[in-house]
């Protein structure tokens, strides 16, 4: 690994961090910074000196996406913490008894189907070190489960801590990027959280001071200012983006505008290149039928060409929630007695340009929902208790909880369209460009937390930023 040179900040906290390896009276280090202060640097410098003082660690992000850009950066092994600590466990609900229940004419209530996903045994552990990056995203409430999977205890952060109670952690992140969903701040780079929550000596530094490669980006400063607006916040009326003056920024004189040239980028520079971010689900879904016309993709149903994102993790592909795949092919449609559409698909991931034949829940694409119905879902998991029933292979057999995990029915892809996305699905991903569609309904998001959210919008994008010129623009 090539030396990386460090500023006069990024020094003392690399000293810090050092230190707190070494004592026994702090067991977390939150290393915060301001996007664009060189916080994967001081990772990747991190993990050079573990190389050299064979300290063991684990590299960890929140999302797959975030995961598969620290590996490259830092050129190592990253992993999401789900996938290090849990491991699936089985059902907490008789599939047979359900079955019988739900065929009934009159069925009575009983709680949501889940796959279980216990914590693993912490006597398995070998790091010392855990370090968390995009540790903003790291929940610690348990939140409305729309996966149908249950993890641990439902609070990802006490579960990271539970499983590995004698290791030190050290979190990293950007404390003005929109938090969890389920709460109003980052917990896990939160030191007074983490002192009251866990009992634990806390050390924390936070970066920010622009590098050098970066302080001609104007997007940067910019993304300074709007930080500047929520941490300072002051009671205003309308929220105002002072976002005018600025060479990375394009302001387009319209909608229309905008979105014509995000359309043009798409077909000269492909899907990597730039992305395009909404504060709704709505607005996503009014604008991508806008974008797939545009594209030729004229029909109401998946074509050969289409973006997806995927919404869930994937067992048997190994996609993850966050990854962007484009359709190369589409096969066989049907639609079983479970209710749920499916057609065999070849897609291509995007960041690996790798090629996947699996399987897709078409439902879930059409209704831009990041999972199915509850009673689909249930369908789904009869459908499989039914077929291997009829093999002879019960719940309770440890091969049920096997297939279970290759199933490619089970197991089909859910996805939506790719093209806009809300600000929190674009959490963890940066693309050369990044264009903002707004319009006056942002003006009704809450404060100060509409700064955090343009925020993080705004550093999404490495060379250019473009949005519409409107009123709220100064």
């Amino acid at each position: 690994m090539a030396s990386v040179h460090l500023n006069l900040q990024q020094s003392r906290a690399f000293a810090m961090m050092k230190s707190f390896v070494c004592n026994n009276t702090e067991q977390v280090f939150v290393l915060k910074g301001y996007a664009g202060t060189g916080k994967s640097t001081m990772v990747k410098s991190l993990i050079k000196y573990f190389g050299n003082q064979n300290i063991s660690f684990s590299l960890l992000a929140t999302t797959g996406r975030a995961s598969k850009i620290l590996s490259n950066i830092t050129g190592s092994i990253a992993n999401t913490v789900h996938s290090k600590i849990y491991r699936f466990t089985g059902l907490n609900q008789d599939l047979e008894a359900l079955d019988i229940e739900l065929s009934k004419p009159v069925v009575e209530k009983h709680g949501q189907l889940c796959l279980m996903f216990g914590l693993l045994k912490s006597d398995l552990i070998k790091e010392q070190v855990f370090i968390v990056d995009e540790a903003s995203m790291m929940a610690d409430k348990l939140a409305i489960n729309t996966s149908f999977a249950h993890f641990g205890d439902g609070r990802l952060l006490s579960d990271l801590f539970n499983y590995a109670p004698q290791a030190k952690f050290i979190f990293v992140g950007d404390a003005c990027q929109l938090p969890p969903v389920s709460q109003n701040i980052s917990p896990a780079l939160n030191a007074a959280y983490l002192r009251a929550t866990f009992n634990v000596g806390v050390s924390e530094i936070e970066l920010t001071q622009i590098m050098r490669q970066c302080s001609d980006n104007d997007i940067l400063l910019a993304g300074q200012k709007i930080r500047k607006l929520f941490t300072s916040y002051q009671p205003q009326k309308w929220a105002i983006f002072p976002l005018k003056g600025y060479n990375n920024v394009k302001l387009h004189s319209s909608h229309v505008s905008l979105l014509s040239h995000y359309i043009e980028s798409i077909k000269n520079n492909g899907y990597n290149f730039a992305s395009l971010i909404c504060h709704s689900n709505r607005q996503c879904n009014d604008i991508t039928q806008i974008i797939r016309q545009a594209l030729g993709l004229s029909l109401p149903t998946l074509m050969v060409g289409d973006l997806l994102m995927i919404t869930q993790n994937n067992i048997v592909t190994g996609l993850m929630n966050g990854d962007l795949v484009v359709i190369q092919s589409l096969g066989n449609r049907y639609r079983k007695g479970t209710g749920v559409t499916m057609i065999e698909v070849n897609v291509k991931e995007l960041f690996s340009g790798r090629d996947y034949s699996t399987l897709l829940i078409e439902d879930v694409v059409y209704a831009n929902e990041t999972n199915l119905r509850e009673n689909q879902h249930q369908q789904l998991m009869i459908d499989f208790y039914r077929r291997m029933k009829a093999i002879g292979i019960k719940q309770k057999d440890a091969r049920f909880n096997e297939l279970m995990q290759k199933d490619t029915e089970l197991n089909a892809l859910r996805a939506i369209y790719g093209y806009a996305l809300t600000c929190h699905k674009s959490q963890g991903g940066e693309w050369e460009e990044v264009y903002v569609y707004l319009d006056n309904k942002i003006q009704g998001m809450q404060r100060p937390y509409v700064y955090q959210w343009m925020y993080t919008a705004v550093t999404r994008a490495k060379q250019q930023l473009h949005l519409v010129n409107d009123w709220f623009i100064q």
